[in-house]
Order: C-alpha cells, then structure tokens, then sequence
C-alpha cells in the first residue's frame, strides 16, 4: 500500500513586500538625513523658537497639506471625466504617494511619479486611457494655470510691465485652448497631418474626445489647480508673518515662482539646494534680514517638501495594510 504523503505548501518568496519596504526605509532614512541639517540651519539663524508666531505656523502647514489635497481634487475630478469613480480617500492617497516619489526619488522622480500614479489607477479599475488622463492633465492643467497666474502677478506686483505678462498670459492660455480642440476634433485634426497619419490622427482624436468635459467642468478644473496654487502662495506668506516680518509681496511672487521652477526643472529630488537658495536670494535682495529669511525659507520648505514627502511616504506604507479591508489592490 502506497503511503500517504501531505505535500508541504510552498509559499512564493515575498519580494514584493520585501522591496515594498526597502523603498519605503530608503526614502524615509534619505528624509530623516535630512532633517538635521535643516535643525542646524534654523540654530545657525539666531532666532529662537518663542519669537514665532505659532499660529501663522499653524496655518503655513494647514494650507500646505490642503494644497496637495486639493491637487488630489484634481486628479479624481479628471476621473470622473472619464467616467471612473474612486473613493476620495483612495485618489488622495494615491496623490500623496505620487508626491512623494517625485519629490524625493533622484533622476528619475517625475517620470517614476507619473508612472506609478497610472499603474495605481489601473490596479484600482481604472482603465489605461483615463488613468493616463488624469495624471498627465492634472500636472498640464497646473501647470499652464501657474504660468498664467503668475505671470499676472508679476504684472499686478510691478514686476513685469502688463504689456509683456498679459500678451504672455492670453498666448499660453487661448493657445491650449486651441491646441485642445484640434485634439479633440478629428476633422479639423485630419486636415493638418499627412494622409499616411490620418488612421493614427483620427484615433488620438477619438480617445480626446471621448474625455472631453464640458465647458462648465473646465472652469472648475481650471478653479481647482489655481486653488491648489494659491493655497501653496499663502503657505509661504504664512511662514513669513510666522517671523514677525512685513510681507514682502512682489518678493514673495518672484520667489515663489523661483520654487516651482527649481522643482520643474528635477535637478534635484524637489528642488533640492537650488529652491532654497532662490528663495533665499529673493528674500534677501527685498530688504529681509538674514536670520529671518533662513527662518522663512526653512518652514515654507519643511512644511511643502520634507513634510508632504514624510506623509506620502507614510501612505504609501500603510495602504498595503488597508487593502484587506478595503479590497483595493497593495501599493
């Protein structure tokens, strides 16, 4: 009589959960390497922690933390364009996940944050087209709106004569105004590209189209990324009425402009040294003292970098964790 064996179950080799967490510990140990030189710098300034004003700095990380999320608002707005609905939480925690790999993966963190955003989507139902559409959108939407608005600002500030910053701000806008609809209409599309690229015009034509929202849903889109701008502005307005210091307004616009260019340019996960340093001189250049401005510029990038990649970082830890009970796919 044969013996009965019981065959021993082998379980696969948990590389994913494995390299789940050495991302995870890798990004976090970069973000606390970095946290000692910022305690250093604010030491080196000389101001002392009972001249700020702990409200302002209340409100510098409230509007900072709101910023992301209402980028995230974004994001799930386009979703719904496509015809996805996700649950709100989950299109947050995948925004606060993205940002922080664009902000804090070297070399390769814009890219890397676009892709992982697209594969989360997918993970989640979304199909291919749409989960493209929302995260690729949702950075040309903010995008084009920083360049408008700030180029009025610059306007409103003096800073740049309006005959310059407005022909500026109507060009970018009316012309992805016009650049959208030639996507988004396959006739006129047709009529400028070569007939051997008429099939491949018509069908980017056809999948434009098929997400194209309404007139009444781009202005919230629109409203949504300027909201998300400004809310960022008034993180770094805030962390200078935390040190007591008058506001500096055309400064403020200059240099905020300088930050957001520094992190587009991906030198340096989030701008690293060059953000700090551009706003450093800005600050300084409008007349602020140099312990104040080191202050300033180390809350404002504590808060919109460090801090927003620590908890995006921390999300994309835990989602795992949440996806039994939630039956969403692992991070």
């Amino acid at each position: 009589m044969a013996a009965i064996g019981w065959a021993e179950e082998h379980k696969p080799f948990p590389w994913r959960t494995i390299l789940h967490w050495a991302v995870v510990g890798a990004a976090l140990g970069w973000v606390v390497w970095r946290i000692p030189d910022m305690v250093s710098q604010f030491t080196a300034t000389g101001v002392h922690l009972d001249t700020v004003h702990w409200g302002w700095l209340l409100v510098a990380v409230l509007s900072g933390a709101g910023a992301l999320a209402v980028y995230g608002e974004l994001h799930r707005q386009l979703l719904v364009v496509g015809g996805a609905e996700l649950p709100a939480g989950t299109v947050q925690g995948i925004n606060f996940a993205q940002n922080a790999v664009s902000t804090t993966v070297p070399v390769v963190g814009g890219a890397g944050s676009l892709g992982y955003g697209i594969t989360q989507l997918r993970k989640r139902g979304v199909a291919g087209p749409v989960a493209a559409w929302s995260v690729l959108m949702a950075g040309l939407i903010a995008t084009v709106t920083l360049i408008v608005i700030g180029a009025l600002a610059l306007a409103v500030t003096g800073q740049l004569p309006a005959l310059v910053a407005v022909p500026i701000a109507l060009a970018i806008g009316f012309g992805t105004f016009g650049a959208w609809q030639l996507l988004s209409h396959p006739a006129l599309l047709r009529r400028l590209v070569p007939g051997r690229w008429a099939a491949k015009a018509d069908a980017l034509s056809d999948n434009v189209a098929s997400l194209r929202p309404s007139g009444r849903r781009w202005l919230a889109l629109v409203g949504v990324a300027m909201l998300s701008w400004v809310l960022d502005f008034v993180t770094l307005v805030a962390s200078v009425l935390s040190v007591d210091v008058e506001v500096p307004w055309a400064a403020l616009v200059v240099g905020f402009l300088v930050v957001q260019g520094s992190i587009a340019l991906q030198i340096l996960p989030g701008g690293a040294g060059l953000a700090e340093t551009g706003l450093l001189g800005v600050l300084l250049g409008a007349g602020i003292a140099a312990a104040p401005a080191g202050v300033i510029v180390l809350f404002y990038r504590a808060i919109t970098w460090l801090g927003l990649a620590v908890a995006g970082w921390v999300v994309y830890a835990v989602m795992p964790r949440l996806r039994t009970a939630r039956l969403e796919p692992a991070f």
